[in-house]
């Protein structure tokens, strides 16, 4: 949504909100302001303390007092708007507004970067280049068990320690900024977010293959700078310019639905997408099992809890009005842990009763197609179990009928995200993607006007694109390869696919012209010698080359097509 807004515009915009998270972090050590608001004679403050409500943990009535709000804001607001953004307004718009990704930047910005000596194996001239994490290093693929482990012990962390210390708190956030900063300092590009950031899975979950009112840029004229890619402000032009180096192939901020579908199957995405409501359910559940009423959440006086970090080892469980001897700090993971496993397995076996229910309806759907559909209701799941509990500290505080709209409002943004979001395949987000490109082709030939009936190919739905490249069939097997070609170098400049994503990417099109696999290696090779800068020295592009060195071996394309 927020992809054609300028950068320096976004950039100041990223200045007042790290400004602003900055002073947040201050009123953690010193706050002379918010505790006037909960002093119990503030009868103009809806957030005042009532003295006489009993706020227990098990048999005891917490002490009230006026305290300090900055906790507060900080999880029982700021926190929950930050999800709401991601299902609503998408992956990029919060990219481009996130304070720590906006400081995991600041060594680039000043010029400090970590480089590395490297020998060009071409001139076998020295240079020094940035690092980047490499997509076949063992972080690169498996670092959505790392993210995940991070938010897991993030979480534990917050309910032992930092809820209601504000001192804890706030180290544990500047803590956070340092770590940033130091992997924007060692890796170069988004590699803070993309392979470190606790929140990343999160945001991956939210976002889905699309947000509510994300931008689908492959819809829109292709420009260098999509979504929330990095990007930079040439002093002499003043035009915007993409500062892509490359962190990560199929990267969320250039196309976050190719993104989706690329690494639907990636380790740990199943853990990362089931295993997110487990932790949204048991996080707010043990808030329950500790003090043994909901009063203890809801009330938001968790948020100023007295001796919180001297309760680490206190009692973990009460249920039934009877304490369960399990430490605080064994209680959370064992929580954590078990909500997972169950939401895990729950996943697993509802992918296969998705795919059962739709063959015996007397249809077809692929395992990719019956992950989606439960990866779907698993996202809009959690988006309402986490309403129904974050924020309503500060939201129960509300009038009768502002607190009813905003659950409306949270009951139609779900559903409204799931209805458009549950039909969606891969292939649709193929076709529409190759639209484009489809269209410049044709444009180069002599279509009969009856086939169009009138309209323009610019008027033409992806679909009805893809019903007149089948007539194609009937042209000669020169001009099917020519459209495929122009096709193929379109979507590699637009940097839509690589070299090595390319054959898949194409195949339902190499179908629907009739060619064959040889003869997409050999448009490769096509392009390779005449743009080579398309296809930069990578183990990708080798694998291509000794894929095409195979297929001329094992098939050499004849003038005519097969099927």
């Amino acid at each position: 949504m927020l992809h054609k807004v300028s950068e320096k515009t976004m950039h100041r915009v990223r200045w007042l909100l790290t400004l602003g998270w900055l002073l947040l972090i201050a009123s953690l050590f010193y706050d002379p302001i918010t505790i006037a608001w909960t002093d119990a004679s503030n009868l103009s403050s809806p957030f005042r303390v009532n003295l006489d409500q009993c706020i227990k943990i098990r048999k005891t009535c917490l002490p009230q007092s006026s305290f300090s709000m900055s906790a507060l804001i900080w999880w029982a607001m700021i926190v929950p708007s930050g999800i709401f953004i991601l299902l609503v307004f998408g992956h990029e718009f919060w990219r481009r507004i996130c304070p720590l990704s906006f400081m995991s930047q600041i060594p680039r910005a000043l010029g400090i970067q970590r480089r590395r000596k490297v020998v060009d194996r071409l001139t076998g001239e020295a240079r020094r280049e940035v690092v980047t994490i490499g997509e076949n290093s063992w972080l690169g693929r498996n670092h959505l068990y790392v993210q995940f482990g991070l938010f897991v012990l993030g979480l534990g962390l917050r309910i032992l320690y930092v809820n209601s210390d504000r001192f804890s708190l706030g180290i544990f956030l500047i803590a956070t900024i340092a770590c940033a900063m130091l992997v924007g300092y060692l890796y170069a590009g988004k590699s803070w977010c993309q392979y470190f950031c606790p929140m990343a899975p999160v945001q991956m979950v939210y976002t889905g293959p699309r947000a509510l009112m994300g931008s689908q840029n492959y819809l829109e004229p292709k420009t260098t700078v999509t979504q929330s890619m990095c990007r930079t402000t040439d002093a002499k032009t003043g035009q915007e310019q993409s500062a892509c180096v490359g962190c990560k192939a199929a990267c969320i901020d250039i196309d976050s639905e190719k993104t989706y579908w690329t690494e639907l199957n990636k380790p740990g995405r199943r853990l990362v997408q089931y295993g997110y409501l487990g932790m949204v359910i048991a996080f707010y559940l043990y808030y329950f099992l500790y003090a043994g009423n909901w009063d203890y959440y809801f009330t938001g006086a968790w948020t100023h809890e007295r001796d919180q970090v001297a309760k680490v080892w206190d009692t973990g469980f009460y249920l039934y009005d009877r304490a369960i001897p399990i430490p605080k700090a064994f209680a959370v993971f064992i929580t954590f842990f078990v909500l997972i496993a169950i939401t895990v397995t729950l996943g697993l076996i509802l992918e296969k009763l998705c795919r059962k229910v739709v063959v015996k309806k007397g249809r077809s759907i692929s395992k990719e197609q019956a992950q989606h559909i439960v990866f779907t209701l698993f996202t809009v799941t959690s988006f309402w179990v986490f309403f129904s509990y974050g924020a309503r500290p500060s939201l129960n505080r509300l009038p009768e009928y502002p607190l009813f709209a905003f659950n409306a409002l949270i009951v139609l943004v779900g559903s409204l995200w799931l209805y458009r979001t549950l039909r969606r395949t891969r292939s649709q987000y193929e076709r529409e993607n190759m639209a484009t490109s489809l269209r410049k082709q044709l444009q180069k030939l002599s279509i009969d006007p009856k086939l169009l009936e009138g309209r323009s190919l610019d008027d033409l739905s992806p679909d009805e694109i893809y019903t007149l490249v089948k007539v194609l069939q009937g042209v000669s097997q020169q001009l099917r390869l020519q459209t495929y070609t122009g096709v193929v170098l379109d979507l590699l400049r637009q940097k839509t696919i690589d070299a090595s994503g390319s054959f898949d990417f194409c195949q339902q099109l190499r179908q629907d012209l009739q060619l064959t696999d040889a003869e997409h290696f050999s448009t490769i090779e096509t392009i390779a010698s005449i743009n080579p800068e398309l296809l930069a020295f990578s183990q990708a592009t080798e694998q291509v080359h000794s894929a095409v060195t195979l297929a001329k071996t094992i098939s050499k394309p004849t003038g005519k097509p097969s099927v």
